[in-house]
């Protein structure tokens, strides 16, 4: 018996009794299921490798035996739900990048109203303090004037002879001194 490999290159050459020769060939079929094996110059064929293998063990065999291409119908049948699949998950992929696409252009949009919110309230604490500090100038120039008032009032308590100016009606301002 020899036993070679699919490419022609000689694995193996024993002598093997005729009670051992369905052992060994299923053994050789079971360890390497494409390689040629030759008895007295013959290859064996598959159905009787087949055969050799279902004697030796039923359970082995079945899973040895080609399996017969299905009827044309059923492939046609197998190709349909392949498209029909195919096609749903084409229809998903495309919906789950326009949610996507709608979930970034609200974003963008939410991002873009929060900017011009900042630059109104930005704006408006702007103008919320140039106000203040017109106040704040404003009360600082009563303020001053107030205690300019204020030395002019003390200032003219110490001095006894402070002029004063008295209108009348029509007449224009006339000076006179104050005793």
């Amino acid at each position: 018996m020899v036993v070679t490999t699919a490419r022609g290159q000689v694995l193996n050459e024993l002598d093997v009794s005729e009670e051992q020769l369905v052992d060994v060939v299923s053994t050789w079929v079971r360890a390497l299921p494409d390689a040629d094996i030759y008895l007295d110059g013959q290859r064996v064929p598959q159905e009787a490798r087949l055969l050799m293998l279902a004697a030796a063990s039923p359970a082995a065999a079945t899973t040895q035996v080609a399996a017969h291409p299905p009827e044309p119908e059923k492939l046609r049948s197998y190709a349909e739900v392949l498209q029909l699949g195919f096609d749903d998950l084409r229809k998903g992929y495309v919906a789950s990048l326009n949610d996507m696409h709608d979930c970034a252009k609200r974003f963008g949009e939410m991002w873009l109203e929060r900017e011009r919110q900042f630059a109104e309230e930005a704006a408006r604490q702007r103008e919320l303090t140039h106000k203040s500090l017109k106040d704040a100038d404003l009360l600082g120039r009563s303020v001053a004037a107030a205690q300019f008032k204020n030395v002019f009032a003390a200032a003219g308590s110490h001095t006894s002879r402070a002029p004063s100016v008295r209108t009348t009606a029509g007449s224009g301002a006339t000076w006179r001194r104050v005793s």
